[in-house]
């Protein structure tokens, strides 16, 4: 797990989250710290304390007061010092609601990807569209909250990956590049935010109503100490207002110098907030979004410092905390003005998308993952040339376009009569503020009728799943059918069941019974249940192809068809039932005050399977190719080198050891290597993955994620995957001692190809 540069934090509003501490009333309303001193922004802190020393009270908590305006989120004006709003925009996959504007593929689709290269990529394109649409604040990436320890979770598919790790990896590689274009990351959601249901006081945003709105406390996450440090901590409610989460965790133990914003409606009570560490409400005056959300901050902030109850020095934080970064790194005199309007989606706008459908494209093929391909029989894939085909079925809902068109379907992706729900063809990402406008979307039938037009099969294409009759016609008078199914996720409701959307199990069924190579496609934002006929003697193929934006179907041809060797992996596992998963995940009681006990603690997504010996369906890591690899021998080596990743270096205690050198958690150490050899007849790509087993004296899973490296290898060719080693990857979380340690004992790291498939070990002793 590594830390990465986030300037803004979006905390939500998702309970305690560590017992003992009352996350709404603190103990005193006399702030302790800590106050933000800038860090490495030597320039901007300086910038923004020669400007907050003119503010007057009401102005400086006019920054730190949402407001109405042109975006989703706006902060207040200091017209006498030429100080304009800042404009706060979702979302994870483009710029939302706006038109005009790119729909990338997904957190999770690139996570399936495991390239640092396509990773940053996409982030700077990201970052190139919300700059140029003028926004201050990118609301993204998501990094953590939802982390996704709970396949239900209705959000899960807006980040990375369950996996501590591989999600840090994502979310530091997407916060660095999207800076890089001069727009500002805020990163969400802040520790805990793990399903949606009873998530909001207000009780506005789900998609039910179990106690009328302002009546039932927001769900609590109840998480222990380690599992904080281990799993959650970094992963850059009540946390709005917890002072251990925020000031003591976030802004003391990491050194946190940008501002923590409230999610919309994650605002209870302002003196409890300013006290407790939120820099900045949102949408913060009883104005912006007609009073939904309570009117926070604003006037009532500013009376509180008047009569003493909160002290100036503690609004002057506040503001530094806002300013500081956005003179660090933003020319106000050049940055451009918002180009569109939230309220009014018919003013024109520019176009930012540049050539982004091609890094778009690039992802969606590298994400494919191939969990099931049986070649004995002559079927599977990849498909024949086209012109070695006389007949090819393209069957379901998910193969076509969008009846309704996208862009009807409201600023969340998922309003108006069967928008993205029922026969809305295919599924490209999921709905909520996580949404964003496609300006077109290219779907599996649109690209496979133009890639065989000259001289491939025909297609007998039935594009409704509920006709099984009809489907199974076309199926039988077919050589070859691709079954198109899917799955949907979003804000404002978790899922309730882990199979396939609109009777896709049972079209998958219906033309396995009538054809013998039936490849299955799934669209999917998360696990998916599929043993109602994955072991199908005719189920050939199965492929997964995640949420992959506006070229879905661009992005699935070549792969259909073996241009492209598949080299996706999984981010997440999938199992052969829903019970295989940790019980409670979602807690549904209708009670006063919810409570989320975290009772796996650190044994998230394949630790828990590993750890309680459970046999998935397809393991965390896994994805198959058309060639194959053999790996070789494991070795490590001491190869010390100064953090040089960190923009902000944090103050996270930890045992040093006699030989240590260096002062981060994030030095390197050690670096691991092993060679990996394309042993097939085609071009692919393998992703060595490294993984780490902890003395047996620690309590710790079987085995931990701690490096990949995807390689590129034409038949026959060697490289060598390395991995480097941190401090941090290397320790555990000592809750007695409050300090990070590396462990004495022996400790095993292993080459896989998957989280289960074992190709090479070594074992070492660290502390020793």
């Amino acid at each position: 797990m590594r830390l990465f540069p986030l300037f803004f934090l979006l905390a939500h509003h998702d309970g305690d989250f560590v017992a003992g501490y009352d996350s709404l009333h603190p103990r005193s309303l006399n702030y302790t710290g800590p106050y933000a001193d800038g860090g490495s922004w030597t320039s901007g802190f300086a910038q923004a304390k020669a400007l907050v020393d003119q503010m007057t009270i009401e102005e400086k908590v006019n920054i730190t007061t949402g407001q109405t305006g042109k975006c989703v989120g706006v902060t207040g004006e200091v017209p006498r010092l030429n100080l304009t709003a800042f404009c706060y925009e979702d979302g994870p996959v483009g710029v939302r609601p706006a038109r005009r504007v790119s729909q990338f593929p997904a957190g999770i689709t690139t996570a399936a990807t495991w390239n640092r290269k396509l990773m940053a990529a996409r982030a700077t394109a990201l970052g190139q569209e919300f700059h140029d649409k003028g926004v201050n604040i990118w609301l993204g990436p998501v990094t953590g909250g939802p982390l996704g320890r709970t396949p239900y979770g209705g959000r899960n598919w807006e980040g990375f990956s369950p996996d501590s790790y591989l999600n840090g990896v994502a979310s530091y590689l997407s916060v660095k590049y999207a800076q890089e274009q001069g727009v500002l990351a805020c990163v969400k959601h802040y520790i805990g935010y793990e399903q949606e249901t009873f998530r909001n006081v207000y009780n506005i945003t789900e998609e039910y109503s179990v106690f009328p709105a302002l009546q039932q406390l927001p769900i609590s996450s109840n998480i222990d100490d380690k599992t904080v440090h281990e799993v959650y901590l970094g992963m850059a409610t009540h946390s709005c207002a917890n002072d251990h989460t925020l000031n003591q965790l976030l802004k003391t133990e990491l050194r946190f110098q940008g501002a923590v914003v409230s999610d919309w409606g994650g605002t209870w009570d302002t003196a409890a907030s300013a006290v407790g560490g939120l820099d900045v409400s949102m949408p913060g005056s009883g104005t912006a979004y007609g009073g939904l959300f309570g009117h926070f901050y604003g006037d009532e902030l500013t009376a509180l410092i008047k009569n003493g109850t909160i002290p100036e020095v503690r609004l002057d934080d506040m503001a530094l905390r806002t300013l500081a970064p956005i003179f660090q790194y933003q020319d106000l005199n050049t940055y451009p003005q918002p180009s569109f309007d939230v309220s009014d989606l018919t003013i024109s706008t520019n176009n930012v998308r540049r050539d982004h459908h091609i890094i778009i494209r690039e992802i969606g093929e590298e994400s494919l993952t191939l969990v099931k391909n049986n070649r004995t029989s002559g079927g599977g894939l990849p498909l024949p040339v086209p012109s070695s085909m006389s007949t090819l079925a393209v069957i379901g809902e998910d193969a076509s376009a969008s009846p309704y068109g996208a862009t009807s379907c409201g600023a969340h992706g998922d309003g108006g009569t069967g928008c993205l729900i029922e026969n809305n063809g295919t599924m490209t990402v999921g709905g909520g503020s996580g949404w964003a406008y496609p300006p077109y979307t290219i779907d599996p039938l649109a690209a496979i009728n133009a890639y065989v037009r000259q001289d491939g099969p025909d297609i007998n294409q039935h594009l409704e799943n509920w006709d099984l009759d009809a489907a199974a016609l076309q199926a039988s008078r077919s050589e070859t059918a691709l079954v198109f199914i899917n799955a949907y996720a979003k804000e404002g409701g978790d899922r309730h069941n882990l199979t396939a959307y609109s009777n896709g199990d049972a079209l998958v069924q219906a033309v396995a019974a009538v054809n013998k190579n039936v490849i299955v496609v799934m669209h999917i934002p998360g696990p998916v249940l599929v043993e109602n006929w994955i072991d199908h003697e005719n189920v050939t193929a199965v492929v997964i192809a995640h949420l992959p934006g506006q070229e879905s179907g661009n992005s699935l041809v070549p792969v259909l068809w073996g241009e492209r060797s598949p080299s996706g992996k999984l981010p997440y596992t999938i199992a052969r039932n829903e019970s295989d998963w940790p019980p409670n995940g979602i807690v549904f009681d209708p009670v006063f005050a919810p409570q989320s006990n975290f009772s796996e603690k650190i044994l998230v997504d394949y630790k828990w399977f590993d750890a309680n010996n459970i046999t998935p369906r397809w393991e965390f890591g896994f994805g198959m190719s058309y060639t194959t690899f053999s790996f070789g021998d494991l070795s490590i080596a001491k190869t010390f080198r100064a953090d040089n990743t960190s923009i902000q270096p944090t103050a996270e205690p930890f045992v040093r050891l006699p030989s240590d050198v260096g002062s981060s958690m994030y030095d390197v150490l050690y670096t691991a290597t092993v060679e990996v050899m394309n042993t097939g007849r085609v071009n692919g790509a393998e992703v060595a993955q490294l993984y780490i087993s902890f003395p047996e004296t620690e309590e710790q899973p079987p085995s931990l994620l701690r490096g990949f490296d995807k390689l590129y290898l034409a038949p026959g060719e060697k490289k060598t995957a390395t991995f480097e080693l941190t401090r941090k990857d290397l320790s555990v979380w000592d809750v007695y001692i409050q300090r990070w340690k590396i462990p004495t004992g022996k400790f095993t790291l292993s080459a896989r190809a998957s989280s289960r498939d074992l190709r090479s070990v070594v074992t070492c002793m660290f502390a020793d």
